[in-house]
């Protein structure tokens, strides 16, 4: 069982997670709601030795992280069945080949009946794991200085997939979905997606968006987002498109969206 983190003191959770992100620099990954954690770098070739000469040891390799060029969601939401695709496209600005495990939490409560991923136009095969498989992962990538904001999805499962390889100078798009049905709290339905990691991205994202379709089957009466500046378009009553998107910034709030329907409570 990895040993738990625990907090003694706002002042001190500030002073770590600032010493921890001094090292993102040389971390081995790019962090996204979805994010990509390298393993190792694998080396170029190299001439052989002259004779006179004794090998030489293997160097330390020193590699960028990953970039993130573009983050894009989609979200399908009929009654309280919310259907969510995402497209990430990750950049290898480095001169070799890199190895890593694509991690995506999973959003808290959230109750999955689907999840497909595509690497390269390709299906692949993702591992779900249950809340403690993922917390020991997250834990151990914060002791090995790379991501303290994953400490804020401890207690969430997540969907793992290797990645093998990422070729130098080159992108690597990830495409999934999955299905979730959100829940009722007075009257209001809560939907959430995990944003927040990106504050730790390498880079500034290029592109970031988010776009939520409602179709109900009562007039849709309260609709707001709490966590972001959204454009809300309506179509009738019961129908309605809700829109955000921001370039070269690192997002650090998840998106939230809240809805009722003139059939419930809270009208």
């Amino acid at each position: 069982t990895p040993p738990c983190v625990v907090w003694h003191s706002r002042s001190m959770k500030t002073k770590l997670l600032a010493l921890l992100s001094a090292f993102l620099a040389l971390a081995g990954g790019a962090f996204a709601d979805g994010f990509i954690i390298i393993h190792n770098p694998q080396p170029f070739p190299h001439p052989p030795f002259p004779p006179h000469r004794p090998p030489m040891p293997p160097p330390h390799y020193v590699f960028a992280p990953l970039e993130v060029t573009f983050h894009k969601v989609d979200v399908d939401i009929t009654g309280q069945k919310a259907v969510t695709r995402v497209e990430q496209e990750f950049f290898n600005p480095n001169a070799a080949n890199l190895e890593g495990e694509y991690i995506f939490p999973i959003p808290r409560g959230a109750h999955l009946d689907k999840f497909t991923m595509q690497i390269g136009g390709k299906d692949v095969e993702a591992e779900l794991l249950d809340a403690g498989k993922a917390r020991a992962i997250y834990e151990d990538i914060v002791r090995r200085q790379k991501d303290p904001a994953l400490l804020e999805y401890t207690g969430r499962a997540a969907f793992r997939v290797r990645i093998f390889p990422i070729e130098p100078h080159s992108r690597k798009k990830v495409t999934l979905a999955y299905t979730e049905l959100l829940k009722l709290d007075g009257g209001l339905a809560t939907y959430l997606y995990p944003l927040n990691t990106e504050k730790f991205s390498a880079q500034p994202l290029k592109t970031v968006s988010m776009s939520v379709t409602l179709n109900q089957d009562a007039p849709i009466k309260a609709l707001y987002s709490p966590s972001h500046s959204v454009d809300i378009k309506r179509d009738g009553e019961k129908r309605a498109v809700v829109g955000w998107e921001a370039s070269n910034t690192r997002p650090d709030t998840d998106f939230q969206l809240l809805y009722s329907t003139a059939d419930t409570e809270v009208g």
